[in-house]
């Protein structure tokens, strides 16, 4: 019982597209490079999605939940808010409001600690494109495209490390994928 692993509360998308206006007073060679082109833009944001808090070290003897993740199902105790405190890409979630069950004297034990209770970085992403179609017959058309994703290269982090025996808890340890621009031609009939 809890949220989704997508739960993000908060999330805001826009897209535009907007023919430019530039050069339709040209002619020839000038008004062919000029003209036609069209500029497209999606931004999104939002806040960052849930994660569970776990402990490798199996304590309550159980498989791992749901079998596919490889996650197990033993979780520690909460004694205070994860999500409270700075969150920094070395440290966005700390060990102080959990503490581990021992494996000798509470074997077989679950914590108290919930599914997906903390939460991780949220994220920011702005798409660009810039495409022109130039006719080159009644029913075929050649369109340039230039897009840039994630154009203002922001660092989207993933969720830090969920796992309490692990000495890197707590830390983020990757991020989404960097700024891409692609140049391409299409040919539509």
């Amino acid at each position: 019982h809890g949220p989704s692993l997508f739960d993000a509360r908060h999330r805001f998308v826009a897209s535009g597209t907007w023919q430019l206006p530039f050069g339709s007073n040209l002619r020839g060679v000038s008004k062919a490079f000029v003209h036609g082109w069209q500029i497209n833009i999606i931004g999104s944001a939002n806040s960052g999605t849930p994660f569970t808090v776990y402990d490798s070290a199996n304590v309550s003897l159980q498989a791992s939940s749901p079998p596919l993740s490889a996650y197990f199902a033993s979780r520690p105790n909460l004694i205070g808010d994860p999500n409270a405190g700075s969150h920094t890409v070395t440290q966005w979630i700390g060990r102080s409001s959990f503490v581990r069950l021992n494996p000798v004297t509470q074997a077989g034990q679950f914590g108290n600690a919930g599914r997906n209770i903390a939460r991780g970085p949220g994220a920011v992403n702005l798409d660009v494109s810039l495409v022109k179609d130039i006719p080159v017959r009644e029913r075929l058309r050649l369109q340039l495209r230039a897009e840039s994703f994630n154009i203002g290269n922001h660092p989207n982090f993933s969720v830090p490390v969920a796992d309490l025996a692990s000495q890197n808890f707590g830390r983020i340890l990757s991020a989404g994928p960097a700024r891409l621009t692609q140049f391409g031609m299409k040919v539509l009939f």
